[in-house]
């Protein structure tokens, strides 16, 4: 068998507090990445081989890694299911529109990223909730008009968005509400590529430099 560890880069997003990464925050993010967001992807030996890819800046995995099934809605409330992710590269990122800062942030760089490309655009951007109990098909469409309205949000069932999210290695927690504070999200801030057969293949962790992102958007090889 082969092991790899993805060690999950989280953000703290209070809805109410728009600090970001302050002290006693990072620290708290510091205690829950060491007991619950480091976590071991067994990939077995028979695994498929990746497609052929030559990225520059992302982190690829050996072998391609099978995804579990899942059952979604986008934010046009049609179903979404593993069938959507063939026939093109995906990029996947995880977040919430009450998020007041790294969400916007990476979905801003990612826009960056995009207009910045030198080659055609060869991918789908998926933003997946984990926050589907304020996150709705309508408010995913409204949220993602301001910034690009082609890319695609999921929202769901929290068990389906666990299962996708959790077979890519991208951990989610919920902070309970207190007294002076709604409850918050701490969550992965990587960006995972699929393959055009649907498959884990690469993935970027923050901080990122949009112009990074672009070469290796650029790179992505025709879909045959």
């Amino acid at each position: 068998m082969q092991f790899i560890v993805l060690a999950a880069f989280m953000c703290c997003a209070n809805t109410e507090n728009t600090i970001l990464f302050a002290a006693d925050t990072a620290m708290a993010s510091a205690r829950l990445l060491s007991q619950v967001i480091v976590l071991s992807l067994m990939l077995p030996a028979c695994s498929e081989p990746r497609q052929d890819l030559h990225l520059r800046y992302a982190t690829q995995l050996d072998t391609a890694r099978h995804v579990a099934a899942f059952q979604l809605r986008d934010q046009d409330n049609s179903a979404f299911t593993n069938d959507n992710l063939l026939g093109h590269w995906s990029l996947i990122f995880s977040g919430f529109t009450f998020c007041p800062d790294i969400c916007p942030l990476t979905l801003g760089q990612l826009q960056a990223a995009e207009q910045q490309m030198t080659g055609p655009r060869r991918h789908q951007v998926i933003f997946v909730t984990v926050d589907p109990e304020r996150d709705t098909a309508a408010s995913l469409k409204q949220y993602l008009q301001l910034f690009q309205p082609h890319w695609i949000g999921l929202t769901g069932a929290q068990s389906e968005l666990s299962t996708l999210l959790n077979s890519l290695g991208m951990a989610q927690v919920r902070i309970p509400q207190t007294a002076s504070s709604q409850y918050s999200i701490e969550h992965s801030t990587a960006i995972v590529l699929l393959d055009p057969q649907g498959r884990m293949t690469a993935y970027w962790k923050a901080p990122f430099d949009t112009a990074q992102l672009a070469a290796d958007f650029s790179a992505l090889p025709a879909v045959d």
